[in-house]
């Protein structure tokens, strides 16, 4: 995390009969089985989110960076977005999360959580497949194994700052189709924003004005996801074009 100071927390699983016993810092103990000791790290983990973004937005969200520019994704669970993070991640492209995102004063940053990988996702990232199977896995109750997977497993690095976003990409699914991209209006996403954000208990006026600035100043698309190298393709389009009318606003602001 760029420019943030971290501790190291030690957390010890202890056996407790059949099942296990976990001590949360702050928080009363969590016993049973190994899913109920990870469901209490999480929502410590929660709760710390919440009252480090005391008053801010957040997103259900992903975000990347691709040439240079940076994207959110949002979307329900179910609709792609992990696959979509992997498949970048297996173009090189760095990405930071797939869970929450906090939009700040100053610009947005992303809540450190690996990326968790359903077994049948493996087959649309197949370059991938060796990689995930060797991180840290569990078994979920419908018997369905799920992967945590950082997002620097393929080599890179990981690294989160708080960043101002540079688009804004609503992602539905379109499995089986091609990868289409439109454009949104600005009252179009900032609807959309408001139906799918978590809002803040306190200050949630000015917590809506800053949704409001994001559309105002993020280039907004709608992504209807199914082939991934027809989305990569229109992801990078739209990076590469953003990056050229900003070279040439600098070119004609140097001119004048």
């Amino acid at each position: 995390m760029v420019d943030a100071t971290l501790a190291a927390v030690d957390l010890t699983v202890e056996p407790f009969g059949r099942f296990f016993r976990i001590e949360l810092p702050g928080h009363a103990a969590v016993e049973g089985s190994i899913g109920t000791i990870m469901n209490g790290v999480f929502r410590l983990l929660a709760n710390g989110l919440a009252e480090d973004a005391r008053g801010s937005p957040i997103l259900h969200a992903a975000i990347a960076t691709i040439e240079g520019q940076r994207f959110v994704f949002l979307g329900d669970k179910g609709f792609g977005k992990t696959t979509l993070m992997l498949s970048l991640i297996e173009q090189g492209i760095a990405v930071e999360g797939d869970e929450h995102v906090v939009v700040t004063h100053s610009g947005a940053i992303t809540r450190p959580r690996r990326l968790h990988v359903k077994e049948s996702s493996l087959d649309l990232v197949p370059a991938l497949r060796d990689a995930i199977r060797s991180s840290p896995s569990e078994t979920d109750w419908t018997g369905n194994r799920i992967y945590a997977c950082s997002p620097s497993f393929r080599g890179g690095s990981w690294a989160i700052a708080e960043v101002p976003i540079d688009h804004l990409v609503f992602v539905e699914p379109n499995f089986g189709g091609s990868s289409v991209l439109s454009p949104l209006s600005r009252d179009e996403a900032f609807a959309r924003l408001l139906e799918t954000t978590f809002m803040p208990s306190v200050q949630q006026g000015p917590a809506a004005v800053r949704l409001r600035k994001l559309c105002v100043d993020a280039g907004l698309w709608r992504l209807q996801a199914g082939n991934l190298d027809h989305a990569h393709r229109h992801l990078r389009k739209v990076a590469e074009f953003a990056k050229e009318q900003a070279r040439n606003l600098h070119d004609q602001a140097a001119k004048s």
